[in-house]
């Protein structure tokens, strides 16, 4: 009698098909960050009111600064509500001064850098973080059904914030008492810059650190209480407080509103 074969199947390679799907998903993503860095060369600045959000997912593809009026702004984030926090204005920002101290100190204030994970600090002590989480943030995404990808981080910054670049899908400006201006620029002007830019106010720029300032081309936009202003990624940004503005020195709370790719980018 003839014995009986019995043939058996190789096991499938599981290993390698997860390698292989591994490697797919990491270049979906390289490409997609690649495209999310690309950059408008030019742009128009958008207006909308307060009252017509929803339009907003339509207003995101043209890549271009939103500004929108007439929004009801919190009564937080202000120098007189801190001040009534006594916890907060004894926060040490130097081995010497305390925030009390150099908020009252207008002159060593206009030239003082704030580290961010102050102004993290100051935007979730002053309520603004949770006022924005629950009152405005929802607003603001392109898709209540995509809500789950996008995640958010708050600063507040009292007097200015140096020349950044945004990052996020979208950077909400918005000041809680005096008026901002908001100088922005398209990134194509980087090169006129000085090599550490970055954090330094743009009105200090000079023409011997930056031989060619007359050729930098930019916009400035200002803001007052009750506006809000939404930028797209890419952009060179500085905000700082209005020089007509003698009565209040500009307080400016900010969000950065990423999605998974913003994050990596």
């Amino acid at each position: 009698m003839r014995e009986s074969r019995v043939h058996k199947k190789l096991p499938i390679c599981k290993g390698a098909e997860m390698i292989e799907i591994i490697v797919i998903i990491a270049v979906l993503l390289f490409i997609a960050v690649l495209f999310y860095k690309q950059a408008n060369e030019q742009f128009e600045i958008l207006q909308v009111e307060a009252t017509r959000l929803q339009e907003l997912p339509t207003l995101y593809q043209d890549r271009s600064p939103i500004v929108v009026s007439d929004y009801p702004t919190p009564a937080l984030g202000t120098h007189a509500e801190l001040q009534k926090r006594q916890h907060i204005m004894k926060l040490m920002i130097s081995p010497t001064t305390n925030l009390a101290g150099l908020l009252n100190n207008k002159t060593f204030l206009a030239h003082f850098t704030f580290p961010v994970k102050t102004t993290e600090f100051l935007a979730k002590e002053s309520g603004l973080h949770i006022w924005f989480e629950h009152h405005l943030y929802k607003s603001l995404l392109p898709s209540s059904y995509t809500s789950f990808l996008y995640s958010f981080q708050t600063t507040l910054w009292p007097q200015k914030r140096g020349m950044f670049r945004t990052k996020a899908f979208q950077t909400l400006i918005m000041p809680t008492q005096g008026t901002a201006v908001v100088t922005v620029m398209l990134p194509k002007m980087t090169p006129y810059l000085p090599a550490k830019w970055t954090g330094r106010a743009f009105t200090s720029l000079t023409m011997e650190d930056t031989p060619l300032l007359n050729q930098i081309q930019f916009i400035e936009i200002i803001l007052r209480k009750g506006n809000f202003l939404l930028l797209p990624a890419h952009l060179i940004v500085d905000v700082r407080s209005s020089y007509d503005d003698t009565v209040d020195t500009a307080w400016v709370f900010m969000a950065d509103i990423h999605h998974p790719i913003s994050r990596l980018a």
